[in-house]
């Protein structure tokens, strides 16, 4: 069932991107930079602080869970002690947001940015309870129902989202949005997860949990900062316009970041499993497929994105959205590194070196907000929204490297230069297709950009095979992914069976 749990994972990922860009794209052309960059530096205003609602003990609980720990006492405990965190993450934020405004008197851009806070600030603070059902799923590797709610709020969400902006709506109602998309799933993540154990609170299991949590503490503050201090801090070093540049480019080319997390969501349990039955090889057969079947199938697309960033804004965003082609092309790439490397964390975190992954994450913290002041602080390099999407690539960049160099050192039998020619393939692969691309797009115009991707990928693939680069259990994993029968057959091992037998 684990290809069926992967392949759902990416199933799931694209389609949830594929439809937040298509309602990305009307909102963008409609409300404009502006109101996109207001809703997006709301929910990451918010999400600034969303470490204190976990303080690492959703890593502590997954690693639990898949350990094979009594079920009912991790979940009350994990309750429990999930109820004062996410307490602690809406006091502290409110009164942050309360303290900035009346005692310390740094104003908002606009009345809107204050009342949009609030409310996703009340959405955070309900979505925080789900982690509760949801990290047991991630611990039990239930896939399915990890990400069936995720598929129906995200339509509610977008359908509502281009629904509203069509009205003449803007900000205040599209942040309304987004919380009602939350608590309309409430009933559904009820009826998943009514069935699980739940147990008396177990003392001695709580030392456990935050024994495992503090060093994962540090991961989780590095992670949530990393993903939300490059919006807030290109709002106030510029304005809500660059926010909305930055936040267009970055949902198009973000689409693997999904995929990335959920990849990672998944690895995780599966590897700290394997690591305490001392099941070394299945750890690296995963990875070495895994790594195999992205630089095949998946970096190819990445290249296209990269190279063809201009026509596709163009296209779907119009000529209003010209400064997020740059940041596009950028955050496409930088997005695929994270996807190499995810693995390769999973393996620090799995084998149980958190206060490694935590320093090694701090470190990536600190050089991604000081890059991030460089590139985008006015009084310096001033590259506003492409230079928060540098800072993006050198911190993925920079944490790649590490993770690999420190898998390998634990765990030695990894080969973590084996696909290494896809790289340098890739490299040149870019290389050649982005000089001609800009050659030749000035020579012979539209019908050469539309003739383009399919020349791109006809050529790519056929010098794929003529450097036997790849073979017949590369088309099968490609065609694993529209064995219907095989995943509805998973989705309803999970979703549908009658009783749970613990």
């Amino acid at each position: 069932m684990l290809t069926q749990k992967l392949i759902l994972s990416y199933y799931t990922k694209i389609l949830l991107q594929l439809v937040q860009i298509a309602a990305s794209v009307v909102v963008a052309r409609i409300a404009g930079p502006t109101v996109l960059g207001t809703v997006a530096f709301g929910l990451a205003y918010v999400g600034m602080f969303q470490f204190f609602s976990d303080l690492g003990l959703g890593f502590a609980h997954i690693k639990l869970v898949s350990e094979g720990r009594d079920l009912g006492k991790c979940i009350s405990t994990y309750t429990r002690l999930k109820t004062i965190t996410i307490g602690l993450y809406f006091i502290i934020t409110l009164s942050f947001f309360l303290s900035q405004e009346y005692i310390f008197n740094i104003q908002f851009e606009s009345v809107t940015h204050q009342y949009v806070i609030l409310i996703f600030l009340i959405m955070v603070t309900i979505q925080s309870f789900f982690t509760i059902p949801n990290h047991t799923f991630v611990g039990k590797t239930e896939q399915a129902k990890q990400d069936i709610p995720q598929i129906i709020k995200s339509l509610v969400l977008h359908i509502s989202r281009v629904i509203v902006v069509l009205l003449g709506f803007r900000a205040l109602t599209l942040a309304f949005c987004n919380l009602i998309s939350t608590m309309l799933i409430i009933p559904l993540i009820w009826y998943l997860f009514k069935d699980y154990p739940f147990g008396q609170f177990d003392k001695q299991l709580a030392k456990d949990y935050i024994k495992i949590a503090l060093p994962m503490m540090f991961l989780s503050i590095s992670t949530v900062l990393t993903n939300t201090l490059d919006k807030v801090m290109l709002q106030f070093f510029s304005s809500s316009e660059q926010v909305g540049y930055y936040t267009a480019g970055y949902k198009i080319g973000g689409f693997i970041l999904l995929i990335a997390n959920g990849v990672g969501m998944l690895f995780f349990p599966l590897f700290s499993g394997a690591f305490s039955k001392g099941n070394y090889d299945f750890i690296k057969d995963k990875i070495e497929k895994f790594e195999r079947f992205s630089l095949i199938f998946i970096m190819p697309a990445v290249v296209l994105l990269a190279i063809f960033s201009d026509s596709i804004v163009l296209l779907l965003l119009g000529e209003k959205y010209i400064p997020a082609i740059n940041i596009l092309s950028i955050i496409s790439v930088a997005m695929f590194i994270m996807v190499l490397n995810v693995p390769y964390g999973n393996v620090i975190t799995g084998m149980g070196y958190f206060k490694l992954a935590a320093m090694i994450n701090i470190i990536n913290l600190v050089l991604f907000t000081l890059t991030l002041l460089f590139f985008t602080n006015p009084k310096l390099l001033g590259l506003k929204a492409t230079g928060a999407a540098l800072s993006i690539f050198v911190s993925n960049l920079f944490l790649g490297i590490v993770s690999r160099f420190y898998a390998k050192k634990k765990l030695n039998i990894l080969n973590i230069t084996k696909h290494f020619k896809f790289i340098i393939f890739g490299t040149i692969n870019f290389l050649v297709f982005f000089l001609s691309y800009n050659y030749f797009k000035e020579i012979w115009g539209i019908p050469f950009r539309i003739a383009f991707p399919v020349v791109y990928f006809v050529l790519t693939y056929l010098t794929y095979i003529l450097l036997r680069y790849i073979n017949k259990d590369d088309w099968k994993m490609l065609c694993s992914l529209v064995d219907i029968k095989s995943m509805k057959k998973y989705v309803g091992s999970e979703i549908y069976k009658n009783k749970i037998n613990w």
